[in-house]
């Protein structure tokens, strides 16, 4: 499936624009304000260019998900679930103050015409270094906040957000961040000409070291406090093979006003986005913190990873590969987008929707065979929490509309996204207990349905055929998993 997408993505953008070859930008006049030269050389077709990237990003999807579903199973045979539920909740709230955080520098530099300049890259290196402690400063202030209402009573006694241990935690987790922000602009510059293959590759070692750093400590210390050095472990080492293993020339502090200017500007209406992302991506986590033990919330967090696996795969492609081509297409050949965006959508709306029918059809069997009996009741949560699989698909929506220079619109949808959340959730936590919240973060998107459809009639994006035809691909998931656990229960029947 991953070949099969990686081409069709290639054939898409080698037809939408077929004569494309890839240009060196024009020499500086001024020396310290010219850049390394792309990754990539005059004269490579598009197609071979995207399939190359597309095929690092992919296969490098693949093997990391490998390691992280061999390091999940690791964990779970050593670390107890509400030690899982912990670590969840530490990384919800990272990433929560990262979102809000958010001025859309990566892909501002990557749309920028200034985006080779070196001043630019110093000056965005500056505000990444800034915006990493400012990340790291708030979770602190967040970790002592949580235990400052916890030791007050003012959540849930059973929830997570009770255990004593969980705001040294976040603080710690929050660190990484910090690292994070030394990171080398020269990452930035490789994705923005396509060059993923060494990156694939420094993500790999660092996720590895990671894994490895994780079980070790799990092993000796049987605590959570094991995954989040390992986190730090795996930042620090990505920040330092940045400098050293990505060719370009080193970054220095500076701060240029106008392109700072230019990255604030074109990141206001990331920003705002992000804002409503928080809550639309992580509200869910917020809501059962309260509402959940550590351990209910670990086996929530398990089957939610399993999901996002899946839904991964969309992303990576879409982020790696699908923001650059597509600016290029909005920007050269405007007319072409409508035709590679649905070239782009078919394989991934048809692998989406087939995994959620697929997991609904063994999602209880996948929990039985990956872990043991203390999992168990992930089962029903993963094969609840598959239908957000289908409107996963939409997730290319985000690159279109930053191609297009219209990120308000993803704003937009963010915000409505994050209003449905923090209203159908509860609402359906009332009436229908934790069942009904698990339904409701599984479909509480739907309704943007429409929203999406009338943002992309302005650019004749729109084609009902394919959205209904698409959806049929959900049957044929379902009755393969449910042929996958049959098969299964005879097999361990045959062997017990």
């Amino acid at each position: 499936m991953t070949l099969a997408i990686t081409a069709r993505l290639a054939r898409a953008l080698e037809q939408a624009i077929p004569i494309y070859r890839v240009r060196r930008q024009p020499e500086s006049s001024d020396a310290e304000d010219a850049a390394a030269p792309p990754p990539t050389t005059s004269g490579v077709g598009i197609r071979k260019l995207v399939l190359t990237a597309a095929s690092w990003s992919m296969g490098g999807y693949a093997a990391g998900q490998v390691l992280r579903i061999a390091g999940n199973l690791l964990l779970t045979r050593v670390l107890a679930p509400d030690l899982f539920g912990l670590a969840a909740v530490a990384t919800m709230v990272s990433v929560l103050v990262a979102l809000l955080s958010d001025i859309g520098l990566h892909q501002a530099v990557i749309r920028s015409p200034k985006g080779e300049l070196q001043r630019f890259l110093d000056t965005a290196w500056t505000i990444q270094i800034v915006r990493g402690f400012l990340i790291w400063f708030v979770s602190i202030l967040i970790g002592f906040g949580i235990g400052y209402i916890a030791s007050r009573g003012w959540v849930a006694a059973h929830s997570v957000y009770a255990n004593p241990q969980l705001p040294l935690i976040i603080i710690g987790s929050g660190l990484g961040f910090a690292i994070s922000g030394f990171q080398s602009t020269n990452y930035i510059s490789h994705q923005r000409n396509l060059g993923l293959s060494r990156l694939t590759k420094i993500e790999l070692i660092c996720q590895a070291v990671g894994i490895v750093t994780a079980v070790l400590l799990a092993w000796l210390t049987q605590s959570v406090w094991a995954v989040v050095i390992s986190s730090l472990v795996s930042s620090l080492l990505g920040a330092i093979l940045s400098h050293t293993w990505i060719p370009g020339p080193r970054n220095s502090f500076r701060m240029d006003r106008e392109d700072a200017r230019e990255i604030f500007l074109f990141g206001r209406w990331i920003m705002f986005s992000s804002f409503f992302t928080v809550f639309s991506a992580n509200g869910d986590r917020i809501l059962l913190g309260n509402w959940a033990s550590s351990t209910t919330f670990g086996l929530y967090g398990l089957a939610l990873n399993l999901v996002g696996m899946i839904e991964g795969i969309g992303g990576r492609l879409y982020g790696a590969v699908g923001t650059p081509t597509l600016s290029k297409i909005a920007r050269e050949r405007p007319e072409r987008l409508r035709s590679a965006y649905l070239r782009l959508r078919a394989p991934f709306d048809i692998f989406y929707i087939g995994c959620a029918g697929l997991l609904f059809g063994c999602g209880q069997t996948i929990i039985d065979i990956l872990y043991d009996h203390r999992y168990a009741a992930a089962g029903s949560m993963l094969q609840i929490l598959s239908f957000s699989l289908l409107m996963a698909r939409f997730g290319i929506m985000t690159s279109v509309y930053i191609a297009v220079g219209e990120p308000r619109n993803v704003g937009i949808l963010n915000c409505v996204k994050a209003g449905l959340l923090f209203t159908v959730v509860p609402l359906c936590y009332w009436l229908f207990d934790f069942q009904g919240a698990l339904w409701a973060i599984a479909l509480y998107t739907l309704p943007t349905v429409p929203l999406i459809l009338f943002f992309n009639m302005r650019h004749k994006l729109n084609n009902w055929m394919f959205e209904i035809g698409v959806l049929l691909v959900w049957p044929v998931g379902y009755a393969a998993g449910l042929m996958i656990s049959k098969v299964a229960g005879h097999l361990f029947a045959a062997v017990m």
